[in-house]
């Protein structure tokens, strides 16, 4: 008789350094764009000319650990929002820098201490991968 091996899928979080909150991820996606205007001509020919630079923007489906009040999150993002607070942090190999929050929802669940989140965010910067760590550097 043959054995089938089983795999098991852990459920896994990326941790995302958000000022003084810590994000885990569950899942993102990130869109990249670089929007194209058009211009009218002469005899009736349009023109496209490059309007913008890339922006993208990445979307972070997770959940933020809360001690007693999820309204102290709540704030805390509200006022990222508000301020145009920018962030610098890594994630699965690329660096984001200059990131602004732009939306949220949140929902808490009936679990203890999880608020459960999507975040919006865009960077107008060029991706690049993170600074290779040395030994004995901090």
């Amino acid at each position: 008789m043959k054995q089938t091996a089983l795999h098991l899928v852990e459920m896994r979080s990326f941790p995302v350094q958000l000022g003084e909150l810590v994000f885990y991820a569950g899942n993102w996606k990130l869109t990249g764009v670089r929007q194209y205007a058009e211009q009218g001509g002469v005899l009736g020919t349009g023109y496209v000319t490059n309007s913008s630079a890339r922006a993208r923007r990445l979307v972070l489906d997770g959940w933020i650990r809360f001690t007693e009040n999820p309204g102290d999150v709540i704030l805390q993002l509200d006022s990222a929002i508000a301020a145009n607070r920018r962030f610098v942090f890594d994630l699965r190999g690329v660096r984001f820098v200059a990131v602004n929050l732009v939306e949220y929802a949140v929902q808490e669940a009936a679990k203890d201490g999880l608020l459960h989140c999507t975040l919006t965010l865009i960077t107008p910067n060029t991706l690049t991968a993170p600074p290779e760590e040395t030994e004995g550097s901090l």
